[in-house]
């Protein structure tokens, strides 16, 4: 049994949950708190946190570790929003919890964020099940919302949308002094959802929806006679939350004292954009497992320390999300599934040389994957338009530091590679070092099927005397593959001390 604390800095609060971690019960939250802080009006109003918010956020942080103390916490896990890395004081701001609170604050990639809340809805019941008929995964934040959306059990894509719940509170208290204010809500949500449903979800009817907040679950829940985990049908999910929200404008204009708003001032926000996305997405069902990135921080810790077994395969997530990029840019498929089996190859053959881990292999999958996506958009500048694409395209289950790797190194295919020190400001040696190697492998295997006909057959790879003897098979000339191989693999060797030779057998 071990006992766990999650706390995270959101756009307006900062919350904690307390956990009991065990292999028979999973997880089990015995506590949370919740404390507002406008973190996100200090950035938009001057591009800062203020001293004051800053001097409240320590308070708040240190009554929270008198927390975790009462309950013995065996770890602790804290981590900011996306959006404190906006602020230009940010490191000050750690800083001063790192001296005042002696607390460690990591900051997460938007990416990241909705990764820890996707791990915890993963681990819910007939999850497998529910993407495979369909699906999408709603998560709203103060700053922005994210939309996951799964097909026949892979991911499709995942988008974050940039209007919150902070951006619709504050629109609202601006048109709060028209008389017919209320009308003009659904615009300002529905035209970034339209965005989403034409690009991405096309002629996709996903059958349910996840949403993430244990805020919205909280109304829907107190709306139901018998409330459950399962999943309850979208049109009594909205008659719910539309009978809440009456109430929470009568609480609002002092008319309903039975919903405290102290602590939930960007509810009517909350409600609002909900609504409209259940209306948008139109889904059959609606699940609200009450799951917040606080339980994904838990849930993170617990696979991570080996205490709770994941029921699903993120690796998979990654792949699905990458090939559905790839499909969409125009990818030519054969040619991607034969550099991605001979550099899987060549690892493999390599593996006592190149000190790669396990998760460096799922990067080189990514990067063969991704290595010429950019062609959909200039051929000749095709590196640096992949380049883009890689940078702007979130992959559910990698980091960004992780994203940009793998775009990094699908960029240096055509450029040529530049010295670490151009590069110390975005990665660490040692980050270099693996972006060069991945390179190195994909130099070569992009190299026997430079035709993109893949003529190599049966292909076979050991070392022997410093070398890495691939043999191959092939029914037809191969001169242009090997024309192209001489100079990949001079950096090849460059990179390992090992030189890469063919032996081909011309098979008629």
């Amino acid at each position: 049994m071990k006992t766990f604390a999650s706390i995270y800095i959101g756009s307006y609060e900062v919350t904690m949950k307390v956990f009991e971690i065990s292999t028979e019960k999973k997880l089990k939250e015995i506590d949370c708190l919740r404390a507002n802080l406008d973190i996100l009006r200090d950035i938009n109003t001057s591009g800062s946190v203020s001293l004051e918010t800053t001097d409240r956020l320590c308070e708040i942080l240190s009554d929270m570790k008198k927390t975790m103390k009462m309950y013995r916490c065996d770890n602790y896990r804290i981590f900011a929003g996306f959006m404190l890395h906006t602020a230009a004081n940010e490191l000050f701001v750690l800083e001063q919890i790192r001296i005042r609170v002696k607390l460690s604050v990591k900051l997460l990639s938007n990416s990241e964020h909705r990764f820890l809340g996707y791990e915890a809805v993963a681990s819910q019941k007939d999850f497998k099940s529910i993407i495979n008929e369909g699906a999408v995964i709603v998560d709203v934040g103060g700053a922005s919302f994210q939309i996951t959306l799964f097909d026949e059990g892979k991911v499709v894509t995942t988008q974050q949308i940039m209007f919150g719940t902070y951006s619709l509170h504050q629109s609202l208290i601006n048109l709060g002094s028209m008389p017919d204010y209320q009308s003009q809500i659904p615009i300002l949500v529905d035209k970034e959802i339209d965005v989403f449903i034409k690009m991405y979800l096309g002629d996709r009817k996903p059958k349910y929806m996840i949403i993430m907040g244990d805020r919205t679950t909280a109304a829907v829940q107190a709306g139901l006679d018998a409330y459950s985990r399962e999943f309850i049908e979208t049109k009594t999910a909205e008659d719910i939350l539309k009978k809440f929200l009456k109430r929470t404008r009568k609480a609002i204009n002092g008319e309903d004292f039975s919903i405290d708003l102290t602590d939930n001032r960007h509810m009517e926000a909350l409600i609002l954009i909900h609504l409209e996305i259940l209306k948008k997405l139109n889904t059959e069902y609606v699940m609200l497992p009450g799951i917040t990135v606080n339980d994904g921080i838990a849930y993170d810790y617990a696979y991570g320390e080996g205490l709770l077994r994941s029921p699903h395969d993120f690796e998979n997530d990654v792949l699905s999300a990458c090939w559905s990029i790839a499909e969409r840019y125009g990818s030519y498929e054969p040619h991607l599934l034969a550099l991605e089996n001979f550099s899987l190859q060549i690892m493999d053959a390599m593996k006592k040389y190149h000190g790669l881990s396990k998760r460096h292999r799922l990067l080189m999958r990514c990067v063969c994957i991704l290595h010429d996506c950019g062609k959909y958009i200039s051929i000749s500048e095709q590196a640096d338009c992949s380049y883009a694409i890689i940078e702007s395209s979130e992959i559910l289950g990698l980091s960004h530091k992780e994203r940009m790797m793998v775009a990094t190194t699908v960029a240096f295919n055509r450029k040529e590679l530049e010295p670490y020190e151009a590069m110390a400001d975005r990665f660490s040696e040692e980050e270099y070092n693996v972006i060069v190697k991945l390179l190195a492998i994909l130099k070569v295997a992009n190299a026997m099927d430079r035709s993109h006909k893949q003529k190599f057959k049966s292909v076979k790879m050991t070392l022997k005397n410093r070398q890495l003897i691939i043999s191959t098979e092939s029914d037809s000339s191969a001169a242009l593959e090997k024309g192209m191989f001489r100079g990949k693999a001079n950096f090849f060797e460059q990179t390992f001390a090992i030189r890469p030779v063919i032996h081909e057998k011309r098979v008629i």
